[in-house]
């Protein structure tokens, strides 16, 4: 077999779609750098998360069935048809040795037309729960990659669990500590909490932190908080409150090097998102976990209980009826002590990566394409 091959990533939506797909390529491209890798999806021109500078894309049309009026289902069944179509034009073009699915109804038109085309499909399903793109085209998937162990009995297919593709650079240890603070102006030598909510449900940790915040001096110890919001709008009066209560800080409405804030840190509070958990647990940072409450099916529920029973590298939090005075009762636990309980979790965490045994969504690629390219 020949090392060059020829990728087609069919992703879009969230960062935690796009992130992975992201990853992958990077892998491919790092191991053989002759290699062709071309995304494809609904709205990678105008994706956040997709990184337009490095990577060959095409986007296509798509549709979701979120709305019900008859008017709604017939224009997702239009953008889904013409989509299908650009996408069947796209691959017959481009001739990908395997296409590589990353869920979500924007990379649905290309996966069928990859499907139809008779290329050899992989999909990955990072989420405990799997999404409805991805249930319906696993069986016909040459296989699937699923993150969570869990996973695999709920995928009709050839389950393989596989290690959560992570981007250049998101390796724990390859930046200092001091030197990830000193890249958001904070101190060294202070314990840092990052506050994040991910790709959705930003504004109800942004909230709960808020109201938080005049609390922090309460705390066993001094700390320090990177802040992304996910909204500009907010940056500046969060600053002014950090500030009016003595709190160091770092406010941004989004952060491109995620990878710095992680080896910064010391805790987190953030959504439970799969791209969240794999880095958190990459980076073996404790903290305390809110899933979104409206995620698809709620997997992120799911995704927090991994992270809490089977890990010990978190505490989850329901976001209804959460008041400021329960999140102060667990930094509280973190903290006192001497910091004892990060110190378990992120052994916990430690032990839970050494036993894990994970393959490389990057070795399936290259197994499929084996099995299929003469």
């Amino acid at each position: 077999m020949s090392k060059k091959i020829k990728v087609l990533m069919a992703t879009g939506g969230t960062g935690g779609h796009v992130y992975p797909a992201i990853a992958l390529a990077q892998q491919i491209m790092s191991e053989f750098p002759d290699s062709e890798i071309l995304f494809v999806g609904g709205d990678l021109s105008t994706n956040r998360y997709f990184d337009r500078t490095t990577f060959a894309y095409q986007t296509v049309r798509c549709g979701s069935f979120i709305r019900k009026s008859p008017i709604a289902i017939g224009k997702a069944c239009f953008n889904i048809g013409k989509g299908m179509w650009q996408s069947r034009a796209i691959i017959k073009k481009f001739k990908p040795d395997v296409v590589v699915g990353f869920g979500s109804y924007f990379s649905f038109p290309p996966l069928i037309a990859a499907k139809v085309l008779g290329v050899p499909l992989i999909l990955h399903e990072a989420n405990s729960i799997p999404g409805k793109v991805n249930r319906l085209l696993a069986p016909w998937a040459d296989v699937i990659g699923v993150h969570f162990p869990e996973t695999i009995h709920l995928v009709k297919g050839n389950a393989v669990e596989v290690g959560m593709p992570l981007r250049k650079g998101f390796q724990r240890c390859d930046i200092p500590m001091a030197e990830a603070r000193k890249y958001f102006g904070l101190s060294p030598n202070v314990t840092t909490l990052l506050v994040f909510g991910g790709s959705q449900g930003a504004n109800a940790i942004n909230m709960l932190v808020s109201g938080a915040i005049e609390k922090f001096k309460n705390l066993p110890q001094p700390i320090q908080v990177l802040h992304f919001t996910g909204d500009k709008n907010l940056d500046e009066s969060l600053r002014q409150l950090y500030k009016e209560h003595g709190v160091e800080a770092c406010v941004k409405s989004f952060e491109a090097n995620m990878q710095m804030a992680w080896q910064a840190a010391d805790l987190v509070i953030a959504r439970s998102g799969a791209g969240t958990i794999a880095e958190q647990l990459e980076f073996e940072i404790p903290g305390v976990l809110i899933p979104y409450p409206r995620a698809a099916e709620n997997h992120q529920e799911y995704n927090a209980d991994f992270m809490v029973t089977r890990v010990g590298g978190a505490v989850k939090l329901n976001e209804k009826g959460l008041v400021v005075n329960r999140l102060m009762e667990c930094l509280t636990e973190f903290l006192k002590d001497d910091r004892a309980m990060l110190v378990a979790m992120k052994q916990a965490m430690y032990n839970y990566k050494r036993k894990a045994r994970k393959r490389d969504l990057y070795a399936l690629v290259f197994e499929t394409v084996g099995r299929n390219v003469r």
